[in-house]
């Protein structure tokens, strides 16, 4: 391998030069497929997920976006001129279904009646705040079935535009009245917000961390050569692996930046143990010339290099196990990076050695050398010592563990002083809560679901949740649409037809498309609930509300419980149940591949310590810290093991090759922290430069 590796060095750089440069092209004549749609964000094999499709597509969307104006009277009639405005604007929009404001409301009837229409529950909190200075606009949009209709267009680029739009449409209304305050929120406009947070940072902090890697080789190396050899083999790695994303027309919208980082920053880290065993190659032999200085290289590295892209490909593979379809994408991707980065590194490092011109003296050993070897004589003599130092931290850490919490609410991906968190909070505190839970009953035969049994049951399942479920603060149901035009609930199926009859005629069957299905064979409820629970209290709230609402309607009829509020957390929960599983064939390959590449169980046990441990110190870091584990942070365990395992496969093969050659296991403790575990430490200060800049990003789990 090593010889043919040098042969061929000539036309393989420029077999990779192609490369590059028709994924270039691709990506700047193509781009990359930029699916901001719901699916490509959690698209999910789950029973949960299928429901939540389900129920979407049974009734109206229960996608929504509401835009807030906050005044001294919202309910004036210049507030209701402005708000007829921008209802016709937003009525002019293809992807907005309905509209609906409080100015719908006949002005003589609200002036008639005035508070109590205002304090219906179809209006209350939902379409105007209780002190009378704050009315929301609430924007029914289409569900991705249906915008997937638009020709020509993807649904999410359809989402994508119909957002700007939005957005340019409540900035032209913030202009022209400065003196009110208008927000825009929702679930519809926040999924677009995270995907527009995670490409600025994409364009910001991707170019930001190529330039502190360039650097800090630069600094590591003292010299430019093996600086440019890590940068050129990275940055072609993670372009061809984006071009094949963009000529395969593979969305990547919300990972890609998480690809690039990582294909880029494994990539310099891999060429940098090469860069460093070409070092040593040349303070042994400098007068060798460079194809012998690079046989001598490449016969040494190419079998520790390989193992850990092995390794490492195993740790990233390990996720395609998950049920959520991004997951799995960002597991292929990565596998396909890594071994793109093996071949890239391996046939230019001839360069590098060809960039060297031989010197008289090799030079004298740098002083992170003479520290490590001293490092090594330290430790040696104390070896149980550091071993129960380490017992005892990673115990520390370990501790933590049921101090974990698991985060669903979506919102709070965003820094405090961001306009998506503002807006939300401005919404929490004079109108009902964005959250939703739905609750969709159906009757055991398939029947017709409406009586005045299942109208009367909703609303006492109504009552009783917001009566007994602190987070559940307001809740709608068919119930509250036939009382629409005033009286008591409806007491016969009569009475009930005709009351539906005057809603088609006078509203839109689109209310009625809300609670009831085209069949009228199931009808949902739809509970408005505030955030502050963890993943656990979600799932609780929600399998709780199940039973209230069986014992409601009772045994005749059939309960299922979604919605975003439910979907997300059961989402986190997936997640993060998906990462051990993937930890465990993570660890299980990773412990197969090492025990046969270093040829020897004890020494495969041995080298498991060092790529364990930093995740049970992540991890207690989580717990004693609080950083939550959400539908990011929950990828770490993969990402931790497939770094870590890198520098134990390279310590252990260099120190295996040194007891070979000295016979000493003293001497080849020294060798190989003078060596590999210089390489170690340079590769470490480059993968943290590399994710240190993430730190600054807007969006929190980044």
């Amino acid at each position: 391998m090593p010889d043919f590796l040098l042969k061929s060095h000539r036309p393989a750089t420029l077999l990779v030069a192609l490369a590059t440069l028709a994924s270039i092209v691709s990506l700047n004549t193509r781009g990359l497929t930029r699916d901001y749609s719901l699916e490509a964000f959690a698209a999910s094999e789950s029973d949960a997920y299928r429901d939540f499709r389900d129920v979407m597509e049974a009734f109206v969307s229960n996608e929504f976006a509401v835009v807030a104006v906050s005044g001294e009277d919202a309910t004036s009639d210049e507030s209701m001129a402005r708000v007829a405005t921008l209802v016709a604007e937003f009525e002019a929009l293809p992807q907005v279904q309905r509209v609906t404001s409080y100015a719908d409301v006949p002005a003589l009837v609200r002036t008639a009646l005035g508070e109590r229409v205002r304090s219906h529950p179809l209006f209350e909190d939902t379409l105007v705040s209780r002190d009378g200075k704050t009315m929301a606009i609430l924007l029914q949009m289409a569900g991705e079935s249906d915008a997937s209709e638009t020709a020509g267009v993807a649904a999410g680029e359809v989402r994508k535009r119909t957002v700007d739009a939005l957005r340019r449409i409540v900035a032209e209304a913030r202009r022209a009245t400065p003196d009110r305050r208008i927000v825009l929120a929702g679930p519809y406009v926040t999924l677009i917000d995270m995907y527009d947070y995670v490409d600025r940072d994409l364009r910001v902090f991707s170019a930001v961390a190529f330039c502190l890697l360039l650097v800090t080789l630069v600094l590591v190396f003292r010299r430019p050569a093996p600086a440019v050899f890590a940068m050129l083999a990275s940055l072609a790695a993670m372009l061809c692996t984006m071009g094949l994303t963009s000529a395969l027309e593979i969305p990547t919208a919300l990972i890609t930046q998480m690809i690039v980082l990582l294909v880029t920053v494994l990539s310099v880290a891999n060429c940098v143990h090469l860069a460093v065993a070409e070092d040593e190659e040349y303070a042994r032999a400098p007068f060798y010339d460079w194809p012998e200085r690079a046989r001598r290289v490449l016969r040494r590295m190419v079998a520790p290099c390989a193992a850990v892209i092995v390794t490492t490909a195993a740790g990233f593979g390990s996720v395609c196990v998950s049920s959520i379809t991004p997951v799995r994408t960002f597991g292929l991707l990565m596998v396909t990076g890594l071994v793109l980065s093996l071949v890239f590194s391996l046939t230019t490092v001839t360069w590098l050695a060809r960039a060297r011109r031989p010197a008289a003296d090799a030079r004298a050993p740098e002083t992170l050398t003479r520290c490590l070897k001293s490092l090594a004589l330290w430790v040696d003599a104390r070896r149980g010592r550091v071993v129960l130092i380490f017992a005892l931290v990673g115990a520390g850490f370990g501790a933590a563990f049921p101090r974990l919490r698991f985060e669903s609410d979506f919102v709070k991906n965003f820094r405090p002083e961001s306009e998506v968190r503002t807006s939300y909070e401005f919404l929490e505190a004079n109108l009902a809560p964005t959250g939703s839970v739905e609750v969709v009953v159906e009757r055991g035969d398939g029947g017709r679901i409406v009586s005045p049994e299942s109208v009367a049951a909703a609303r006492r399942f109504g009552e009783r949740a917001v009566r007994e479920c602190a987070p559940v603060c307001k809740a709608l149901s068919i119930a509250d649409l036939l009382t629409l035009s005033g009286g008591a609930t409806p007491a016969t199926a009569l009475e009930i037809d005709a009351r539906l009859a005057l809603v088609r005629r006078v509203v839109s069957e689109g209310a009625v498309r809300n609670f009831l299905d085209a069949g009228e064979t199931a009808l949902r409820i739809n509970l408005r609930v505030s955030e502050g629970l963890n993943v656990d209290g979600k799932l609780a709230l929600c399998d709780r509300l199940d039973a209230m609402a069986s014992e409601a309607f009772g045994a005749g009829f059939r309960i299922k419980v979604t919605g975003l509020y439910h979907f997300y957390a059961v989402l986190v929960a997936e997640l993060w149940r998906d990462q051990f599983r993937s930890l465990g064939i993570t660890t299980a390959a990773v412990f197969v591949i090492l025990v046969v590449v270093l040829r020897s169980l004890k020494v495969g046990l041995i080298a498991m310590v060092p790529t364990a441990l930093p995740i049970v110190f992540c991890l207690g870091a989580m717990g004693w810290t609080g950083v939550p584990v959400n539908m990011t942070t929950a990828m770490m365990l993969s990402v931790t093991m497939g770094i870590a395992v890198d520098d134990a496969v390279h310590y252990l093969w260099r120190f295996r090759a040194a007891l070979a050659e000295s016979g000493d296991y003293h001497i080849a403790l020294q060798t190989a922290h003078g060596s590999v575990g210089r390489a170690c430490v340079f590769t470490t200060a480059v993968i943290a430069t590399g994710f240190w800049i993430l730190t600054l990003s807007e969006f929190l789990p980044t």
